[in-house]
């Protein structure tokens, strides 16, 4: 097998502990993605070595060493987190039918549909049967079984939603809940089931789960302030396939609101033209939109960040202060 990249982002420069984790996870997912066929072993060490930020097993390692606990199952747990995000990118990619992911030719698109839903599917069994080697408990299993169908759940939900024009925020809210922020949210438990520690007090696993899903939802919502923030000239074409596909993310909903024109030009749905579709992306800019969404980032970025006070102070907290500021004002 081609080794896996141990070339992390930069943003983990500054914190070389967790660094150091990470790069550990990576060679756990390195360890245990072994196929005797060849084209599913090439798609899976394509699809590992692309240039992530590792944030969810991040999370899952950070909110473990708030208080002693199982090292090497934290670990193990954390490289769960990543192998699974991942299967789902195969299969949205594959839904999608997109063509290019961070960067990359996707797997789909590379390998054609078969080997990666193969790829995803192998991705799905390996990450439960490493949780099911390092959980300290059967309901560690059960939840994270739990969660996963939420990841679903927010999926098919989008896909309940598509060329809706009649689509709410809070339709849209309750579609991202699943879709991301219940991964957050698992990868925060996985860290949390791994502390073996009596000092840890009775309401840290509520604080963090709170933590978890407002960083998540913040998340995504800058993620597809994002899609919107390229001019006419660079507007990129993963925003103008949304619109084709109708996916309609909060700055585009807020938009509809503001403006009959952005609806008129929705109800083409797939027949929209790229001219169509760039001069919606105007609209968005030009009602304020993105201004409503970034408030609404806002909200969750305000709550995640009220949940952190609530935790004990520490080397562990302010990491996870800094990286949410980095997080939830970046610019790409």
């Amino acid at each position: 097998m081609r080794e896996l990249s141990t070339n992390l982002h930069p943003l983990w420069n500054d914190f070389p502990s967790i660094k150091n984790d990470l790069t550990q996870v990576l060679d756990i997912i390195q360890e245990s993605l072994h196929t005797d066929y060849d084209d599913v072993q090439i798609a899976l060490t394509d699809m590992m070595t692309t240039g992530g930020k590792l944030l969810r097993p991040a999370l899952t390692i950070l909110v473990g060493r708030f208080y002693h606990h199982h090292h090497n199952d934290l670990l193990h747990l954390a490289a769960t987190v990543e192998m699974l995000h991942t299967a789902t990118l195969v299969h949205d990619d594959i839904i999608d039918d997109a063509i290019v992911r961070r960067h990359r030719p996707a797997i789909q698109s590379r390998f054609g549909k078969d080997v990666a839903v193969y790829t995803g599917d192998y991705l799905f069994a390996v990450t439960f049967k490493t949780l099911a080697h390092h959980s300290q408990n059967l309901e560690t299993s059960r939840r994270a079984t739990t969660y996963l169908e939420q990841v679903l759940n927010g999926e098919l939900k989008q896909r309940d939603h598509y060329f809706q024009t009649n689509m709410t925020i809070d339709d849209y809210k309750e579609q991202i809940a699943g879709k991301t922020a219940a991964l957050f949210e698992l990868a925060a438990y996985l860290g949390v089931s791994t502390i073996d520690d009596p000092a840890t007090p009775a309401n840290f696993a509520t604080t963090i789960k709170d933590f978890a899903y407002n960083l998540g939802m913040a998340f995504q919502i800058l993620d597809d302030i994002l899609e919107y923030e390229n001019n006419s000239h660079t507007l990129g074409k993963p925003t103008l396939n949304d619109l084709r596909e109708g996916i309609y993310s909060a700055p585009l909903l807020y938009a509809m609101t503001a403006s009959s024109d952005v609806r008129r030009l929705l109800a083409k749905k797939q027949a929209i033209t790229d001219a169509e579709a760039t001069m919606v992306a105007t609209l968005v800019h030009q009602t304020g939109a993105q201004d409503a969404a970034k408030e609404l980032a806002l909200d969750y970025t305000n709550a995640a960040t009220d949940a952190l006070d609530a935790l004990p102070d520490g080397n562990i907290k302010d990491i996870l202060l800094t990286l949410s500021e980095q997080l939830l004002t970046r610019t790409d």
